[in-house]
């Protein structure tokens, strides 16, 4: 069984997504224990990222996953693994991936409780967080948005697991509030590594791109990158040169 967390030769410790092509345009994966934010358009891929990153960690690496979302229902999360070949029902009941669907009703403080319950009693090393956009949203009715988000990031980043989160692209958010915009951005600041992923090739190998846009504690490729999502998942295609 390979391991997930390998070291550079900087001894920095990974944190291995196991998509095909693109740990090598980081130094062999995510920082462990980061917050990391997957960026992009409806379609660009976010949640087959999401998927991956879950179900690698699970199969490849022997890490227990979790997958928390806000708007996704569960049965969808299925149906989208199966039509790449995950089978996170059997996953599930085998106590390898798990999925947390958050009530609407719930505050911060009890958002706070369950996840750090839920990694501690079932050994989570993986979280996915799905999308950070209704989770602002939701704030609104609240008080102190950006006090939130950053007490949420933190509080993932203190359970010593690697987070990936999902933020739709601000130019096609589903509301068009300007205030979304800034507090996707906000997030942007606070994570640790931000991917975008584009629904187009810009220019290079393949029919869409993706773009390493700010890792911390790692060398990465700066520019974007071809990638593919084809009946097994992404496959980042194109080879760029350190910066």
């Amino acid at each position: 069984m390979a391991k997930k967390k390998e070291e550079t030769k900087d001894k920095t410790e990974r944190c291995a997504t196991g998509i095909q092509g693109f740990d090598v345009l980081c130094e062999g994966g995510l920082i462990a224990d980061s917050a990391n934010l997957v960026v992009g358009n409806a379609g660009a891929g976010k949640t087959t990222f999401l998927l991956q990153f879950l179900h690698n960690g699970a199969v490849k690496y022997n890490e227990k996953g979790l997958y928390v979302s806000f708007e996704p229902e569960v049965a969808e999360l299925y149906k989208a693994g199966r039509k790449q070949g995950m089978d996170f029902e059997k996953l599930e009941e085998e106590g390898k991936c798990f999925f947390l669907k958050l009530a609407d009703r719930m505050n911060l403080g009890e958002i706070e409780k369950t996840l750090t319950n839920f990694v501690v009693k079932n050994d989570i090393k993986r979280i996915c967080f799905d999308p950070i956009n209704v989770f602002a949203i939701r704030l609104k009715k609240d008080y102190g948005i950006r006090v939130q988000i950053y007490n949420l990031i933190s509080l993932l980043k203190k359970l010593a697991v690697c987070v990936v989160i999902a933020g739709e692209a601000e130019e096609e958010k589903a509301t068009g509030e300007a205030e979304l915009e800034e507090d996707v951005i906000f997030t942007k600041y606070l994570v640790d590594g931000v991917i975008e992923l584009f629904s187009s090739g810009l220019g290079g190998e393949g029919d869409r791109a993706v773009r390493i846009s700010k890792m911390r504690m790692t060398n990465h490729v700066r520019g974007p990158v071809g990638m593919k999502i084809d009946n097994s998942g992404i496959k980042v295609l194109g080879k760029a040169k350190f910066l």
